[in-house]
């Protein structure tokens, strides 16, 4: 393997580092893949390399050869809340497809970081376990949720948190406590990943309850979700809220539900949610984020904060960005 130390890297070495990567991820990494079918909202360009780890082995492996290698490298759960650029992403994009949940004696809940919320959160239900069900609705996987601090209907996930297995930016694995996170409102001190730690697995704690109770209270949340939430292909809720407001509430008053930049429009339904009527690009998206922020702030002096991460595009006279080294995780 190539041991790349400089911190600019020549291009050929890089694409050698690329080549070698997926060499060593055989079966599980891929060349210059498109992001847009991984995506809810179906926008974005190509990794370098694209790496799908369905096992913690291969997604822990993937991390230490990438950083072996020198290659910038991210991992990401059900990318439903990240705008990809379409200019793509650089280095090892790592997908982490690690699904499995183990229900214990005391209401202890083990599941790994790639596990799909929605699915953890019914099986929960059905076994008569309190504390996940306001997530029936919830797009996404458990490492997301932990690292977004994701929530709903008076629900967050640091409430039910335990601990967590991490991987540290040494390749060390370590579990942390809930209070490491430094959760606040829908946000770890992973969000943006400046530290470069990854979520491996999480333990919750949560209480048993009557099956029966769960399951109508989980209706009654997807009835609440559907007729709040417009269809198609968004990444959620688009802004934070701001303090004793609502930003669907200002967008509106904005005069600006129903706009539309490119194939990008703002829903009808709910304005704090974008949709991609098919044809739309994160160009589209990113315009439209900033013209409801300018737009909002010259009416109501509210500046509005994404909710969502918004990944930069590469610059044009740097279409592959070769050069830069630091990325999140």
């Amino acid at each position: 393997m190539l041991g790349l130390s400089d911190e600019r890297t020549p291009v050929t070495d890089t694409q050698a580092a690329e080549a070698a990567m997926a060499d060593a991820l055989a079966g599980a990494a891929e060349l210059g893949a498109s992001l847009a079918k991984y995506s809810w909202v179906g926008v974005g360009g190509p990794a370098d390399v694209l790496v799908i780890a369905h096992d913690r082995e291969t997604l822990v492996k993937a991390v230490r050869v990438a950083r072996e290698l020198g290659l910038p490298w991210r991992v990401y759960g059900g990318l439903t809340n990240i705008l990809v650029p379409d200019s793509g992403l650089r280095g090892a994009i790592i997908l982490n497809r690690t699904r499995a949940t183990n229900f214990e004696a005391g209401g202890r809940l083990v599941a790994d970081a790639g596990a799909i919320v929605v699915k953890v959160a019914r099986e929960a239900i059905e076994k008569g376990w309190g504390g996940l069900t306001w997530a029936v609705g919830l797009p996404g996987t458990i490492g997301g949720a932990v690292v977004n601090n994701a929530g709903a209907f008076g629900g967050e996930i640091s409430r039910v948190l335990v601990a967590a297995d991490v991987l540290a930016p040494g390749g060390d694995l370590e579990r942390v406590t809930v209070d490491w996170f430094g959760f606040q409102y829908r946000c770890s001190k992973l969000k943006g990943a400046g530290e470069r730690w990854v979520v491996l697995g999480a333990e919750f704690q949560l209480h048993p309850a009557d099956p029966a109770r769960l399951r109508a209270k989980a209706d009654e949340y997807i009835e609440r979700r559907q007729k709040g939430q417009p269809p198609g292909r968004t990444l959620g809720s688009t802004f934070k809220n701001p303090p004793g407001d609502y930003a669907g509430r200002l967008i509106d008053a904005a005069g600006l539900k129903g706009t539309r930049y490119g194939g990008i429009r703002i829903s009808d339904h709910h304005a704090n949610f974008f949709i991609n009527d098919g044809e739309g690009t994160a160009a589209d998206f990113r315009a439209l984020v900033e013209r409801v922020q300018s737009e909002v702030f010259a009416r109501f002096g509210v500046r509005l904060e994404p909710e969502i991460e918004m990944l930069p595009e590469e610059p044009p006279d740097q279409p592959r960005a070769r050069y830069q080294r630091s990325v999140g995780s």
